[in-house]
């Protein structure tokens, strides 16, 4: 489920404007390195294989 075509730089600029939360620039440059390590460990996770056989657990119990 890999998705080459996703723009950390364009997802972090839309974001900005959507949630009206304006970026400075001399942040900015962290911020979507940070947003690329978030995606490759979200890839990560997403790619991990389950067995068939996992239920859904009804209730969180720590």
């Amino acid at each position: 489920m890999e998705n080459n075509n996703f723009n950390v730089q364009e997802y972090v600029n839309q974001m900005s404007l959507l949630l009206d939360l304006p970026i400075n620039d001399e942040y900015k440059d962290g911020v979507i390195a940070n947003f690329e390590i978030i995606k490759d460990i979200a890839e990560i996770v997403n790619n991990f294989p389950l067995p068939e056989s996992i239920e859904i657990a009804p209730t969180f119990e720590p």
